[in-house]
């Protein structure tokens, strides 16, 4: 019997173990004893009395909201630690509902476990996890929720249905832990890390050991909390091969070039917060039209962040999709998002990095030289001043300088002694040669002989898209196009949020104005009434309900629809919820005109209703101004601001953007 986490990791586990037993298929007496024993991976608080748990992430995901639209509470139970001992015996004393049986189903199962494990099925597994995510794009495009495994009736799958349905969740979280988005440049962790910041809006530095745990607490995060910490390190490094643009502050030691950034302190001693360029580069009014992220009935991250140009994030290889996305200057992406908006050719970029003060020349459509700087300063002494991109000051030393003073059979020795004189930015190597080996490497190259040269390939530019798919771009030309697409789409849709909000609000400011005339005139009449009274009063005179407050529940209610939010339970008390119901219609009604009848009685005069007929008219003047302007023109401003605000960041060093 397999017990494990009811999430994606949790998956990946009990399948191993299934397959385990064999190399060449799965057998029947295999298949036929082994179960799967689905704990509880939530448990939904009900009507504030009860709790039910539900065995899987997505069983629970669909009943958060009442026919009330009163939210259940859901808590995530990350294992068995979660559970009280009390839940344990529920667990265990209703074992029938609780485990699921895994049947073979012959051959169809062991193609699946090749298709899954077999190292000569790499590129099927990438059709497999393609055809998955346009799948799932499709059902989101046409409203559907997604295609799952379990429901409360399951009581046995086969190894194909678990595979295909749940291990591939697993596949495809890996890949989203591992490989940025092309929207934002941004893994899930650095998501939530980012969202924590933009909510939290603190300005004073704070320790990244707490910050680690408002993350958690914040934005649901469910994993260890060392790999968060070192999350916030490397978003704020900006050290030579780093981060082009930092979004957080190092307030300590955040690591250098040394190491590679593993000779940070610990995250209980280093501060951070963040940097003042980051909230130009994402623009709050963004966040009216992001599709954010809901669980355990809290709202979290987004999808993605949209910043005003294309952030590059080099990852490490993971999985079936290798990835790797070299940095480029921030001012030349601007410029050439600027050729988009203006329908222009764009001009080729090379890879760019912050402080490197070596040389970056392109080979070919895919390949760039990376080298390094070295000088000779006498007849028996060079220079050292730039490593290539990504080679440490001290693996350089200890893998190409210090076996170089060795003499063997295979490598006669090549330098006599060398001296050091690095700063945390930069490098210095002063290297003692006999004069003849000197001239010998002159004549073959220092570079070569010194190892001084790097390749930098385009040719595994792997990214998420805005749908969720993976897909391989060829240049940063095509990475440039995508994403300008998608920006402009986000810039049409916060147009017509904002034209929405000024609607609703000159409509407001219209009512008030019409309310404050009537009052004047006598034709309503307050004084000593029941407050329905007064709302019958309004409602037979044709006022609205509050627009503002409409509006803005029709907003959230298309988030959560849009989020699979809103669900109905199955087992609800009709009678007393129909009582419930009809007193908030009641309550609803009565709020629904607080804007009113709410008035404070120095707004009842006529300097008021001119003003607020003024303001009404002035919010329809900014609706059809804003009508009238084309949606991709709304680019440039935005991008000129980031342009500026990285211009001032260089000339004010406390944000470390010293862009050269």
């Amino acid at each position: 019997m397999i017990m494990a986490d009811q999430d994606q990791d949790g998956s990946h586990i009990k399948v191993l173990s299934s397959t385990s037993f064999t190399t060449s298929g799965l057998p029947s007496s295999v298949a036929t004893s082994s179960k799967n024993s689905s704990l509880p991976s939530s448990r939904r608080q009900k009507a504030e009395k009860s709790s039910v748990s539900s065995v899987s992430l997505n069983t629970s995901s669909g009943a958060k909201t009442t026919r009330t639209g009163t939210l259940n509470r859901i808590k995530y139970y990350k294992g068995l630690g979660t559970s009280t001992s009390k839940e344990a015996k529920e667990y265990f004393s209703d074992m029938l509902r609780h485990r699921i049986k895994f049947q073979y189903s012959g051959p169809n199962d062991d193609e699946a476990v090749d298709l899954a494990f077999s190292k000569k099925k790499i590129e099927e597994r990438k059709v497999w996890l393609t055809q998955w995510m346009e799948t799932r794009k499709e059902r989101r495009e046409q409203g559907l929720i997604e295609d799952y495994l379990y429901d409360k009736d399951t009581r046995a799958v086969t190894f194909s249905d678990f595979i295909n349905k749940e291990l591939i969740l697993f596949s495809n979280t890996d890949n989203e832990r591992s490989i940025p988005s092309l929207v934002d440049g941004m893994k899930p962790g650095q998501r939530k890390v980012l969202f924590t910041c933009f909510k939290r809006a603190d300005k004073k530095e704070v320790k990244v050991a707490q910050l680690a745990g408002a993350v958690g607490e914040m934005s649901a995060y469910h994993h260890g909390e060392q790999s968060l910490m070192m999350t916030i390190v490397n978003l704020a490094q900006d050290y030579v091969g780093s981060n082009n643009i930092n979004l957080l502050l190092p307030i300590g030691q955040f690591g250098t070039r040394l190491q590679g950034g593993k000779d940070s302190a610990s995250p209980r001693y280093i501060f951070t917060q963040l940097n003042p360029v980051t909230r130009a580069l994402f623009p709050q009014p963004d966040e009216n039209v992001l599709r954010f992220l809901y669980e355990e009935n809290q709202r979290i991250e987004p999808e993605w962040y949209c910043p005003s140009f294309p952030r590059s994030s080099s990852t490490e290889p993971r999985v079936s999709e290798p990835t790797k996305v070299p940095n480029f200057n921030p001012r030349e992406i601007v410029q050439n998002m600027r050729r988009l908006i203006l329908g222009e050719e764009l001009k080729k970029m090379v890879p760019w990095y912050k402080n490197f003060r070596g040389t970056i020349t392109q080979l070919d459509d895919q390949r760039y030289v990376c080298s390094g700087e070295v000088a000779v300063i006498s007849s028996d002494t060079i220079e050292i001043t730039e490593l290539p991109i990504k080679m440490w000051t001290q693996n350089y030393k200890e893998s190409v300088i210090e076996p170089m003073m060795e003499n063997t059979d295979k490598s006669p020795q090549m330098i006599i002694d060398f001296k050091e004189y690095h700063t945390d930015q930069t490098v210095k190597f002063v290297i003692k040669m006999n004069a003849n080996k000197l001239r010998e490497a002159e004549m073959e190259g220092l570079h070569k002989v010194f190892k001084l040269q790097n390749v930098i390939n385009t040719t595994s530019m792997v990214l998420f898209d805005a749908s969720g798919c993976l897909r391989k771009f060829n240049s940063p030309a095509e990475i440039c196009q995508e994403f300008f697409e998608t920006r402009k789409n986000v810039y049409i849709q916060r147009k017509a949020f904002l034209e929405g909000m000024l609607r609703a609000q000159g409509l407001r400011l219209s009512n008030q104005a019409r309310f404050i005339m009537a009052k004047i005139k006598g034709d309503i009449v307050m004084e000593n009434k029941r407050k329905a009274v007064i709302v019958d009063q309004l409602v037979k005179n044709k006022y609205d309900p509050d627009p503002v407050k409409k509006w803005k529940e029709e907003q959230k209610k298309k988030e959560l629809e849009m989020n699979g939010e809103i669900g109905i339970e199955e087992n609800e008390e009709l009678d007393n919820e129909e009582e419930d119901d009809l007193h908030k219609q009641v309550e609803s009604k009565l709020s629904d005109y607080d804007y009113l009848v709410g008035m404070a009685l120095i707004k009842l005069s006529e300097e008021e209703k001119d003003k607020l007929l003024k303001e009404s008219e002035s919010k329809l003047q900014e609706v059809n101004c804003s009508r009238r302007r084309p949606g991709p023109t709304c680019g440039p401003p935005t991008s000129t601001t980031s342009s500026l605000n990285l211009r001032n960041r260089k000339r004010k060093r406390k944000a470390t953007l010293t862009l050269r």
